[in-house]
């Protein structure tokens, strides 16, 4: 591992660590020595990058950084991810997504598109260092790795970070935050059901997203899939295939300015006070959690009717919940939703006193229901809401459904 150093009051602190290449790395000196320096931040919080160093870790780069902030020191770390080289890469000019958890759902896609990833692990920090220490990192890494523009993923309270350090960011797919980024950042904001059925449920915007923003409500789709001691089937439904579809639109949007697709979020009108709500009786089904909230309308089978409708909930073979319940009281909660599948024929259906229509009453055959997903799939890739890829997986898999 080589380092490359600046002087600071008299000693020689590692800044960027590099792989020996001569003058190239005496090139390297000299950025990292531009690029040394305290960077003032927002209100009272100030920060300073005092090491960053890279070293191989099989086809990655493994990262070590130590931020400075208010006095105290943390150390963050991380792995590096380059693309292959294509004759030209997709997105255009050099980029960089940074993520603050490592995930495969959106990172595969980045490098095929020709970014280079850079994950930061940020939740050991305090939360009133995770803006100033991305915004630190993320000033220097445009310099020193010559990146033209620096998009970030999130979710959470790290998604609330990024939002507080937009400003280092080109662009921001965000799940899940409390607050949006101020123009010129560009961003596109998603959320589950689960955000209306937890203990502090979410609230909603009073306004549509600003002219640097998208809002996409993903119906009947829950953060977590963790069963344990969960008293209905867990909803599973993956967040990826939209996840995938909207970063590359977000991609596609700060590359060459062309336009996201329209958002497709909840107005006031597609929510209704959670009491309101006429669940059919479904054996099986938990109990919505108490307390005031409002959330989005259900059908007939108990699916959310608003927002982005993927093709497992558009045309569904389940009723997928935003909530779950414990099995045991005296265990841990149950962090995940529930999925309670449709029966197969009407005579299963009337077993077990399930008023829902049977896949067989519903959609006739197999066929007919594997040619319809295709249809619904194939237009959420035109409205650029969905990859081809991930629409073949939804037809794949529509010709394993239970009939």
């Amino acid at each position: 591992m080589n380092r490359i150093s600046a002087r600071r009051g008299g000693a020689s602190s590692p800044i960027f660590a590099r792989s020996p290449a001569g003058s190239k790395r005496t090139r390297a000196r000299i950025r990292g020595a531009a690029l040394i320096g305290s960077l003032a931040l927002a209100g009272a919080a100030h920060a300073e990058l005092l090491k960053f160093e890279t070293r191989p870790d099989g086809p990655n780069e493994a990262v070590v950084a130590t931020v400075k902030l208010d006095g105290t020191s943390h150390d963050i770390a991380g792995t590096l991810a380059k693309p292959a080289k294509p004759a030209k890469p997709p997105s255009g000019a050099k980029a960089l997504l940074i993520e603050t958890q490592s995930s495969d759902d959106v990172k595969p896609l980045a490098l095929e598109r020709g970014l280079a990833v850079l994950t930061l692990d940020v939740a050991k920090l305090p939360d009133k260092a995770r803006a100033p220490a991305l915004r630190d990192v993320l000033g220097h890494l445009r310099g020193a790795l010559k990146m033209k523009r620096v998009l970030g993923r999130a979710q959470g309270s790290d998604a609330d970070a990024m939002t507080d350090a937009a400003s280092a960011f080109d662009g921001l797919l965000l799940h899940d935050a409390n607050r949006e980024p101020a123009a010129p950042t560009r961003f596109i904001e998603t959320w589950g059901a689960d955000a209306y059925w937890r203990e502090k449920p979410r609230v909603e915007f009073a306004n549509g997203a600003p002219p640097n923003g998208r809002r996409f409500y993903l119906a009947g789709i829950a953060a977590s899939t963790t069963a344990t001691n969960c008293a209905a089937p867990v909803n599973a439904r993956p967040s990826a295939p939209a996840l995938r579809a909207l970063f590359a639109a977000l991609d596609e949007w700060t590359a060459k300015g062309v336009a996201p697709p329209a958002a497709r979020a909840p107005l006031d009108a597609d929510l209704a006070p959670a009491q309101d709500l006429k669940w059919p009786k479904i054996p099986g089904l938990p109990a919505p959690p108490e307390g005031a909230r409002r959330v989005p309308k259900i059908d007939a089978d108990g699916n959310e009717i608003a927002g982005l409708r993927l093709p497992d909930v558009a045309l569904p073979v389940a009723t997928f919940t935003g909530f779950n319940a414990q099995k045991n009281k005296k265990g841990p909660p149950c962090a995940a939703a529930a999925a309670i599948p449709f029966a197969a024929t009407k005579l299963d259906r009337e077993k077990n006193l399930d008023p829902r229509p049977a896949l067989v009453e519903r959609y006739g055959s197999r066929a007919y229901f594997v040619a319809t997903v295709r249809v619904i799939a194939d237009k959420l890739v035109k409205e650029r809401l969905l990859l081809q890829q991930d629409a073949d997986a939804y037809v794949a898999a529509a010709r394993s459904a239970p009939f």
